[in-house]
Protein backbone atom coordinates (compact mmCIF):
# COMPACT_ATOMS: atom_id res chain seq x y z
CA UNK A 1 0.00 0.00 0.00
CA UNK A 2 2.38 2.66 -1.18
CA UNK A 3 0.28 5.74 -1.80
CA UNK A 4 1.11 9.36 -2.59
CA UNK A 5 -1.68 11.10 -0.68
CA UNK A 6 -2.87 14.20 -2.48
CA UNK A 7 -6.65 14.32 -2.17
CA UNK A 8 -7.57 10.62 -2.20
CA UNK A 9 -5.70 7.45 -1.37
CA UNK A 10 -7.36 5.04 -3.80
CA UNK A 11 -5.13 5.63 -6.82
CA UNK A 12 -3.74 3.01 -9.17
CA UNK A 13 -0.54 2.50 -7.21
CA UNK A 14 -2.44 1.75 -4.01
CA UNK A 15 -4.60 -0.81 -5.77
CA UNK A 16 -1.55 -2.44 -7.33
CA UNK A 17 0.24 -2.98 -4.04
CA UNK A 18 -2.94 -4.09 -2.34
CA UNK A 19 -3.27 -6.73 -5.05
CA UNK A 20 0.31 -7.83 -4.39
CA UNK A 21 -0.50 -8.21 -0.72
CA UNK A 22 -3.59 -10.27 -1.46
CA UNK A 23 -1.54 -12.62 -3.65
CA UNK A 24 1.12 -13.02 -0.95
CA UNK A 25 -1.44 -13.73 1.76
CA UNK A 26 -3.26 -16.23 -0.50
CA UNK A 27 -0.04 -18.14 -1.21
CA UNK A 28 0.79 -18.28 2.49
CA UNK A 29 -2.68 -19.58 3.22
CA UNK A 30 -2.35 -22.34 0.63
CA UNK A 31 0.93 -23.55 2.08
CA UNK A 32 -0.46 -23.37 5.60
CA UNK A 33 -3.52 -25.46 4.78
CA UNK A 34 -2.39 -27.93 2.13
CA UNK A 35 -4.89 -30.65 1.38
CA UNK A 36 -5.45 -33.53 -1.03
CA UNK A 37 -7.59 -33.29 -4.16
CA UNK A 38 -10.51 -35.10 -2.52
CA UNK A 39 -10.56 -32.93 0.59
CA UNK A 40 -12.20 -29.57 1.18
CA UNK A 41 -9.38 -27.04 1.52
CA UNK A 42 -9.34 -24.52 4.33
CA UNK A 43 -7.73 -21.32 3.04
CA UNK A 44 -7.87 -19.46 6.34
CA UNK A 45 -5.14 -16.81 6.51
CA UNK A 46 -2.51 -17.67 9.12
CA UNK A 47 -2.44 -15.35 12.12
CA UNK A 48 1.26 -15.83 12.90
CA UNK A 49 2.76 -14.55 9.65
CA UNK A 50 3.55 -11.10 8.30
CA UNK A 51 1.75 -8.75 8.13
CA UNK A 52 0.74 -8.93 11.78
CA UNK A 53 -2.43 -7.25 12.94
CA UNK A 54 -1.94 -4.10 14.98
CA UNK A 55 -3.85 -5.54 17.90
CA UNK A 56 -1.05 -8.11 18.24
CA UNK A 57 1.03 -5.17 19.48
CA UNK A 58 2.81 -2.20 17.92
CA UNK A 59 6.35 -0.81 18.02
CA UNK A 60 6.34 2.64 16.39
CA UNK A 61 9.52 4.65 15.81
CA UNK A 62 9.41 8.31 14.77
CA UNK A 63 12.48 9.67 12.95
CA UNK A 64 12.27 13.44 12.52
CA UNK A 65 14.41 15.75 10.43
CA UNK A 66 15.63 18.29 13.01
CA UNK A 67 16.92 20.93 10.62
CA UNK A 68 15.80 24.56 10.38
CA UNK A 69 12.87 24.11 8.01
CA UNK A 70 11.12 21.48 10.12
CA UNK A 71 9.67 23.67 12.87
CA UNK A 72 6.15 23.55 11.43
CA UNK A 73 6.12 19.75 11.34
CA UNK A 74 7.49 19.40 14.86
CA UNK A 75 5.02 21.88 16.31
CA UNK A 76 2.17 20.14 14.49
CA UNK A 77 3.11 16.81 16.05
CA UNK A 78 3.62 18.38 19.49
CA UNK A 79 0.20 20.02 19.44
CA UNK A 80 -1.58 16.78 18.53
CA UNK A 81 0.55 14.07 20.11
CA UNK A 82 -2.34 13.06 22.35
CA UNK A 83 -4.47 12.23 19.29
CA UNK A 84 -1.61 10.39 17.58
CA UNK A 85 -0.86 8.36 20.68
CA UNK A 86 -4.56 7.62 21.22
CA UNK A 87 -4.73 6.20 17.70
CA UNK A 88 -1.76 3.91 18.42
CA UNK A 89 -3.17 2.86 21.79
CA UNK A 90 -6.54 2.08 20.20
CA UNK A 91 -5.13 0.13 17.24
CA UNK A 92 -2.74 -1.86 19.46
CA UNK A 93 -5.24 -2.57 22.20
CA UNK A 94 -2.85 -0.86 24.63
CA UNK A 95 0.14 -3.07 23.72
CA UNK A 96 2.51 -0.48 22.24
CA UNK A 97 5.99 1.01 22.49
CA UNK A 98 7.12 4.34 21.04
CA UNK A 99 10.51 5.78 20.18
CA UNK A 100 11.51 9.29 19.13
CA UNK A 101 14.74 10.27 17.40
CA UNK A 102 16.03 13.23 15.38
CA UNK A 103 18.74 13.78 12.78
CA UNK A 104 20.70 16.95 12.10
CA UNK A 105 23.86 18.08 10.34
CA UNK A 106 26.47 20.81 10.89
CA UNK A 107 29.61 22.10 9.23
CA UNK A 108 32.62 20.05 10.29
CA UNK A 109 34.28 21.47 13.41
CA UNK A 110 31.13 23.21 14.65
CA UNK A 111 28.31 22.11 16.97
CA UNK A 112 24.53 22.61 16.91
CA UNK A 113 23.19 25.20 19.32
CA UNK A 114 21.41 22.52 21.36
CA UNK A 115 24.73 20.85 22.16
CA UNK A 116 24.84 22.73 25.49
CA UNK A 117 21.09 22.76 26.24
CA UNK A 118 19.49 20.49 28.85
CA UNK A 119 17.20 18.67 26.43
CA UNK A 120 20.34 17.28 24.81
CA UNK A 121 22.89 17.21 27.65
CA UNK A 122 20.54 15.30 29.97
CA UNK A 123 20.33 12.38 27.56
CA UNK A 124 22.52 9.32 28.22
CA UNK A 125 25.68 9.21 26.10
CA UNK A 126 24.47 6.02 24.40
CA UNK A 127 21.54 7.98 22.95
CA UNK A 128 23.79 10.53 21.21
CA UNK A 129 25.85 9.76 18.12
CA UNK A 130 28.04 12.17 16.18
CA UNK A 131 29.38 10.98 12.83
CA UNK A 132 32.62 12.70 11.83
CA UNK A 133 33.53 10.69 8.75
CA UNK A 134 32.36 13.40 6.35
CA UNK A 135 35.07 15.77 5.13
CA UNK A 136 32.96 18.93 5.34
CA UNK A 137 30.01 17.97 7.56
CA UNK A 138 29.21 16.14 10.79
CA UNK A 139 25.93 14.37 11.52
CA UNK A 140 24.09 14.39 14.85
CA UNK A 141 21.81 11.41 15.49
CA UNK A 142 19.89 11.69 18.75
CA UNK A 143 17.59 9.17 20.42
CA UNK A 144 15.24 11.28 22.50
CA UNK A 145 13.11 8.35 23.68
CA UNK A 146 13.98 4.67 23.18
CA UNK A 147 11.32 1.97 23.08
CA UNK A 148 9.58 1.40 26.40
CA UNK A 149 6.30 -0.27 27.32
CA UNK A 150 3.22 1.99 27.13
CA UNK A 151 5.45 5.07 27.21
CA UNK A 152 3.07 7.74 25.94
CA UNK A 153 3.86 10.07 28.87
CA UNK A 154 7.66 9.96 28.62
CA UNK A 155 7.45 10.12 24.81
CA UNK A 156 5.34 13.27 25.07
CA UNK A 157 7.78 14.81 27.55
CA UNK A 158 10.71 14.28 25.23
CA UNK A 159 8.74 15.51 22.23
CA UNK A 160 7.96 18.72 24.14
CA UNK A 161 11.72 19.37 24.45
CA UNK A 162 12.06 19.62 20.66
CA UNK A 163 12.08 23.11 19.16
CA UNK A 164 12.05 24.71 22.62
CA UNK A 165 14.43 26.51 24.95
CA UNK A 166 15.46 23.06 26.23
CA UNK A 167 16.62 21.95 22.78
CA UNK A 168 16.48 24.53 20.02
CA UNK A 169 15.96 23.47 16.43
CA UNK A 170 19.04 22.46 14.47
CA UNK A 171 20.07 24.10 11.24
CA UNK A 172 21.11 21.47 8.71
CA UNK A 173 23.89 22.16 6.24
CA UNK A 174 22.66 22.32 2.67
CA UNK A 175 19.69 20.43 1.25
CA UNK A 176 20.22 16.68 1.72
CA UNK A 177 20.06 15.42 5.32
CA UNK A 178 21.31 12.30 7.17
CA UNK A 179 18.03 10.48 7.84
CA UNK A 180 19.27 7.26 6.24
CA UNK A 181 22.14 7.13 8.72
CA UNK A 182 19.68 7.29 11.61
CA UNK A 183 17.45 4.63 10.05
CA UNK A 184 20.51 2.40 9.67
CA UNK A 185 21.25 2.70 13.39
CA UNK A 186 17.66 1.87 14.29
CA UNK A 187 17.34 -1.11 11.95
CA UNK A 188 20.81 -2.59 12.34
CA UNK A 189 22.20 -1.42 15.70
CA UNK A 190 19.14 -1.28 17.99
CA UNK A 191 19.60 2.46 18.53
CA UNK A 192 15.96 2.69 19.68
CA UNK A 193 16.14 -0.69 21.45
CA UNK A 194 15.38 -4.19 20.22
CA UNK A 195 12.26 -4.72 18.15
CA UNK A 196 9.69 -7.22 19.39
CA UNK A 197 8.62 -10.10 17.17
CA UNK A 198 5.15 -11.08 15.98
CA UNK A 199 3.78 -7.53 16.07
CA UNK A 200 3.31 -4.55 13.76
CA UNK A 201 6.58 -2.62 13.48
CA UNK A 202 6.44 0.87 11.97
CA UNK A 203 9.09 3.50 11.24
CA UNK A 204 7.85 7.01 10.43
CA UNK A 205 10.40 9.17 8.59
CA UNK A 206 9.34 12.83 8.60
CA UNK A 207 11.45 15.10 6.40
CA UNK A 208 11.43 17.70 3.64
CA UNK A 209 14.76 16.68 2.10
CA UNK A 210 16.46 13.70 0.41
CA UNK A 211 19.00 11.48 2.16
CA UNK A 212 22.60 12.65 1.81
CA UNK A 213 24.71 10.30 3.92
CA UNK A 214 27.72 11.92 5.60
CA UNK A 215 28.59 14.32 2.77
CA UNK A 216 25.38 16.36 2.46
CA UNK A 217 25.03 15.33 -1.19
CA UNK A 218 22.41 12.99 -2.61
CA UNK A 219 24.30 10.51 -4.82
CA UNK A 220 23.84 7.03 -6.25
CA UNK A 221 25.72 5.73 -3.20
CA UNK A 222 22.97 7.09 -0.95
CA UNK A 223 20.30 5.59 -3.19
CA UNK A 224 21.93 2.16 -2.99
CA UNK A 225 22.25 2.54 0.79
CA UNK A 226 18.53 3.25 1.09
CA UNK A 227 17.75 0.24 -1.09
CA UNK A 228 19.79 -1.92 1.27
CA UNK A 229 17.90 -0.52 4.26
CA UNK A 230 14.61 -1.45 2.56
CA UNK A 231 15.92 -5.01 2.18
CA UNK A 232 16.86 -5.15 5.87
CA UNK A 233 13.45 -3.79 6.88
CA UNK A 234 11.79 -6.49 4.78
CA UNK A 235 13.83 -9.17 6.54
CA UNK A 236 12.79 -7.75 9.91
CA UNK A 237 9.10 -7.29 8.93
CA UNK A 238 9.39 -3.54 9.51
CA UNK A 239 6.99 -1.32 7.58
CA UNK A 240 8.55 2.02 6.61
CA UNK A 241 6.37 5.12 6.34
CA UNK A 242 7.44 8.40 4.73
CA UNK A 243 5.79 11.76 5.41
CA UNK A 244 7.41 14.39 3.22
CA UNK A 245 6.83 17.58 1.27
CA UNK A 246 9.33 16.42 -1.35
CA UNK A 247 7.99 14.24 -4.17
CA UNK A 248 10.20 11.68 -5.91
CA UNK A 249 12.95 11.83 -3.31
CA UNK A 250 15.35 8.93 -2.88
CA UNK A 251 13.44 8.02 0.29
CA UNK A 252 10.35 7.47 -1.82
CA UNK A 253 11.98 5.81 -4.84
CA UNK A 254 14.67 3.67 -3.20
CA UNK A 255 13.36 3.06 0.32
CA UNK A 256 9.57 3.07 0.44
CA UNK A 257 9.04 1.62 -3.04
CA UNK A 258 11.24 -1.36 -2.10
CA UNK A 259 9.69 -1.96 1.32
CA UNK A 260 6.96 -4.59 1.57
CA UNK A 261 3.72 -2.93 2.72
CA UNK A 262 5.39 0.35 3.55
CA UNK A 263 3.50 3.56 2.89
CA UNK A 264 4.03 7.23 2.06
CA UNK A 265 2.21 10.52 2.19
CA UNK A 266 3.55 13.34 0.03
CA UNK A 267 1.99 16.62 1.12
CA UNK A 268 2.35 20.26 0.07
CA UNK A 269 3.14 21.32 3.65
CA UNK A 270 3.07 20.01 7.21
CA UNK A 271 -0.02 21.97 8.29
CA UNK A 272 -2.03 18.78 8.91
CA UNK A 273 0.78 16.42 9.80
CA UNK A 274 -0.93 14.98 12.89
CA UNK A 275 -4.04 14.09 10.89
CA UNK A 276 -1.81 12.69 8.14
CA UNK A 277 0.02 10.43 10.60
CA UNK A 278 -3.23 9.19 12.12
CA UNK A 279 -4.63 8.44 8.66
CA UNK A 280 -1.52 6.46 7.77
CA UNK A 281 -1.67 4.46 11.01
CA UNK A 282 -5.34 3.63 10.52
CA UNK A 283 -4.86 2.66 6.86
CA UNK A 284 -1.87 0.44 7.65
CA UNK A 285 -3.67 -1.28 10.50
CA UNK A 286 -6.76 -1.82 8.33
CA UNK A 287 -4.54 -3.24 5.57
CA UNK A 288 -2.70 -5.55 7.96
CA UNK A 289 -6.04 -7.01 9.04
CA UNK A 290 -7.11 -7.91 5.50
Amino acid sequence: MKTIYKMKNNDLESRFFKSIKIVIVAVLAIFASACSDDEACDYTTPTDTFPFSCDSGMDVAFLIDYTGSMGEAIEGIKSSISSIATSIVTESGGDYRLSLSVFDEVTAGTMPSYNTQVGYTNLPAAQKQVITSGTTTEQYLTMMEPFATANQLSFSTQLANLNSANMSLGSGNGFAEPGALLLDQILNNNFSGSWRSGITKLVFIITDAPAGGDDDINTAIDDAFLNGLATQANLDNVQLVLVSTLASSNYELELINNNILGDKMIVPNFNNIAENIITLIENICDGNEE
